[in-house]
């Protein structure tokens, strides 16, 4: 990573600028698993794999195998550091500098032409707690999973967990389409020091317990839902940031046929953190946050802002008219951004999980957002760490294609009245601004993926000092 400018001064604002040349077409996510390594896949006329060692600042191209269908990280028996492994057709494939070799044969749901690009997935879990990469290829009837063993050969067992389907008539002709599980979130349930295989949907949470052979047979529930219920569960994440997947469901508020259109109705938000015991993962009969929000809102994060040691609440909402639905929905269709206007409200925290009825800091601003990915702010220039080095979470806000804003945790208004800016030039999409702690100072470092007036593309880091 090349020092460019040592030392920039702008808005009373000091950070360090470095930067490294991709020496290849780079139009995928960047994906950095650790410390040591990112990873950016690239199409033109053909496929390309790009290793980013962030330690020597130097990028390798990886060999790829014939027509490949995406690409996921993990470890292997007898090689060091982060590997990459490539789907296709024949197989799943470890690609390295200068050969491919084929792992295993796999029949995969998965076909060249599933994607527009050649891209990254995740298939690679743990799925019996030995440190090793096992690969996950759903299926329709049944999920597949092959066990990576000491001698770097594999073993293959299916989960007995089928795909939704749904038959429609359409034109005179029945359509049968598949929704297949979503890929499982690893936690362990039993409290015996292997990471279980938890899958959810709207009305329930599964899971299947883990051994050091492999993940039980046996489906159990954790969670459901009644199927006339209005309540929905949302999504598994770790809402608290303990390490640990919480529980959200929403529960719409709407009357009628039209309760998923309507934008000025409200849904009632529930969050179940979870707690690691001896015992295994627990959560509580009651929800541990409780939250009446209008449609057009949702959580943005929970942390704390303002180092008191409660986790404040971040809510993001946006300004939606009749002309912005017109945009979102042909923006949706050609897997484009579109602009909307949207502001972002911090609730100190108070004991027992409850919140300050009054925001202490409102942020307005423009986001370019992509509607087809997911609805959380990472990915769409809005992105909650801390930058600076002082243990509070901060704001990082995206707002044209040349500024960057930083708010900094703040002890009395959660956020600092005044953005600190950063003037660079900006990807195209909000898409490619991340963070990552590159050098484990714990602060994280803005990286950008973007595109030089030469046609090529380049990572630069950005150090808060």
């Amino acid at each position: 990573m090349k020092q460019l400018l040592p030392f920039a001064l702008f808005s009373s604002l000091t950070y360090a600028y470095d930067f490294i040349d991709l020496q290849y077409n780079a139009n995928g996510k960047l994906i950095m698993p650790d410390t040591d390594s990112a990873f950016v896949a690239g199409n033109d006329e053909s496929a390309y794999l790009q290793k980013i060692d962030l330690n020597s600042k130097q990028t390798t191209l990886l060999a790829l195998p014939e027509k490949p269908i995406m690409y996921s990280l993990g470890k292997l028996a007898n090689h060091q550091g982060t590997q990459a492994f490539v789907l296709t057709e024949q197989g799943i494939f470890h690609v390295g500098a200068t050969k491919t070799r084929k792992l295993l044969k796999a029949d995969s749901v998965f076909k060249p032409d599933t994607f527009s690009n050649f891209k990254y997935q995740t298939f690679t879990l743990d799925a019996n707690g030995d440190g090793l990469t096992d690969f996950y290829l759903p299926g329709i009837e049944v999920q597949t999973i092959y066990i990576q063993q000491k001698s770097g050969e594999f073993t293959s067992t299916t989960l007995p967990l089928s795909a939704k389907t749904v038959t429609q008539e359409k034109e005179q002709n029945l359509v049968i389409s598949h929704t297949l599980p979503r890929f499982p979130i690893l936690a362990d349930i039993n409290g015996d020091g292997i990471d279980d295989l938890m899958f959810y949907d709207q009305k329930a949470v599964q899971y299947f317990l883990a051994t050091n052979q492999g993940p039980n047979k046996k489906l159990k529930t954790l969670i459901s839902i009644d199927d006339k219920s209005k309540q929905q569960i949302e999504k598994l994440r770790d809402f608290n940031n303990d390490g640990f997947p919480d529980i959200h469901i929403v529960e719409s508020l709407s009357e009628g046929a039209d309760e998923d259109s309507n934008l000025d109705s409200e849904s009632i938000h529930r969050v179940f953190f979870s707690e690691q015991t001896s015992n295994g993962l627990v959560f509580k009969g009651n929800p541990d946050i409780t939250l009446t929000l209008e449609e057009t809102s949702s959580i943005a994060d929970i942390s704390d802002f303002d180092g008191d040691g409660l986790n404040d609440l971040a809510i993001i909402s946006f300004d939606i008219g009749f002309m912005d639905i017109i945009s979102i929905a042909s923006a949706a269709m050609e897997n484009k951004e579109v602009m909307l206007d949207s502001t972002i409200s911090i609730y100190k925290g108070k004991t027992n999980n409850q919140f300050s009825k009054k925001a202490a800091s409102k942020k307005s601003f423009e986001l370019a957002m992509n509607m087809n990915e997911s609805n959380s702010g990472t990915g769409k220039g809005v992105i909650f760490k801390d930058f600076n080095g002082d243990g509070l979470t901060d704001l990082l806000i995206r707002t044209d294609t040349n500024e960057i804003k930083l708010y900094f945790g703040d002890e009395k208004r959660a956020l600092s009245r005044r953005a600190k800016r950063i003037k660079c030039s900006l990807p195209k999409s909000s898409g490619d601004i991340y963070s990552h702690d590159l050098n484990q100072d714990n602060k994280e470092e803005i990286v950008l993926k973007v595109k030089d007036k030469k046609e090529g593309f380049r990572l630069e880091a950005i150090s808060i000092k």
